[in-house]
């Protein structure tokens, strides 16, 4: 006999939680697949133990089971908590990183919201957004920051095997396209 299925009722409002390691090929959270029985495990870690949620068939049936427990909601309240307005030039972080194709990496673990990104209020100076990154088994400093969203958009663009040397300056514009034949043709005369 087949497994019941319940379907969440529309008062439900889940929300999957993407995965942020890059090693991740569920692409969720605290699911992975257990090769050996060819099933997807939800899991999670709470104060040094394992906590097992179960075996599913699909990456989203674990996803929404890690949702739907108390580790996914308080994940969940931490992505849709409200943010702080953005400044000028977060804003213009974000549409640099939507010119050049980037996807600014969220993460739920912190709060600004970006993966990596801490806000460290006592730095001096106008750049109080850290971004770290784990090389090696060691936490490596990347720089400091004037906002969350820039900081985030240098971590994309290392991400993507960007340069990364100077953030102000705008990738070169494509190459303008070549006239047809018959516009060439006409600009010659």
């Amino acid at each position: 006999m087949a497994p019941l299925v319940r379907t969440p009722p529309a008062s439900e409002r889940l929300v999957l939680i993407p995965a942020i390691d890059k090693r991740n090929t569920t692409g969720y959270k605290n699911v992975t697949y257990d090769r050996s029985k060819k099933r997807f495990v939800a899991k999670v870690r709470d104060g040094g133990k394992r906590v097992h949620l179960g075996r599913f068939n699909t990456a989203e049936e674990a996803a929404t089971a890690y949702a739907r427990s108390e580790y996914g909601r308080a994940d969940a309240a931490k992505l849709l908590q409200p943010r702080s307005a953005l400044t000028a030039a977060g804003l213009e972080a974000i549409r640099q990183a939507e010119r050049e194709g980037l996807t600014l990496t969220a993460s739920s673990n912190n709060s600004t919201g970006y993966k990596g990104v801490t806000f460290c209020p006592k730095q001096k100076g106008t750049k109080k957004y850290m971004l770290q990154e784990w090389v090696c088994g060691k936490q490596v400093s990347l720089g400091y920051f004037a906002t969350a969203e820039q900081a985030a958009l240098f971590y994309a663009r290392r991400e993507a095997d960007r340069d990364t040397t100077d953030l102000t300056t705008p990738p070169p514009p494509p190459p303008p396209p070549e006239p047809s034949s018959a516009a060439g043709a006409e600009a010659v005369r």
